[in-house]
């Protein structure tokens, strides 16, 4: 009985050393925050990229690097739009759709339709 009582402790202290991930919270969208905007300043496109990738963060249970770094290289695509041109940028958006549409359930479409309709604005938004 002896063995077992330890190796209940030795779970409790497992469970108790683990790294606990904590869900980041889901941002706050407002329809007059995302059509207020004009995407063909950079000030938009920066919000935009950190409202899709925090919402995505909350529905995936944390930040993932893979995509992050397709969140930057859309805002470097956005940034140099003249210098670089648009196809560069419906290039760099195409993957952050595709990656939100893969994690698209029942319970979370309606939270990345937004991150879409963002992703869109920013795409189709005039060039300067």
């Amino acid at each position: 009985m002896g063995s077992v009582v330890a190796l209940d402790q030795y779970r409790e202290l497992l469970g108790k050393n683990k790294e606990k991930r904590v869900r980041p919270p889901r941002p706050k969208i407002s329809g007059g925050e995302v059509w207020g905007r004009d995407y063909r300043e950079t000030e938009a496109v920066v919000y935009a990229l950190l409202t899709v990738r925090a919402m995505a963060a909350h529905h995936s249970g944390g930040h993932d690097h893979g995509f992050d770094a397709l969140c930057m290289e859309a805002l470097d695509a956005a940034y140099h739009i003249e210098e670089r041109g648009h196809v560069r940028l419906k290039g760099a958006i195409k993957p952050l759709k595709e990656w939100l549409l893969g994690d698209m359930t029942e319970d979370n479409k309606r939270d990345l339709s937004w991150c879409l309709v963002l992703l869109d604005l920013i795409e189709k938004s005039p060039v300067k």
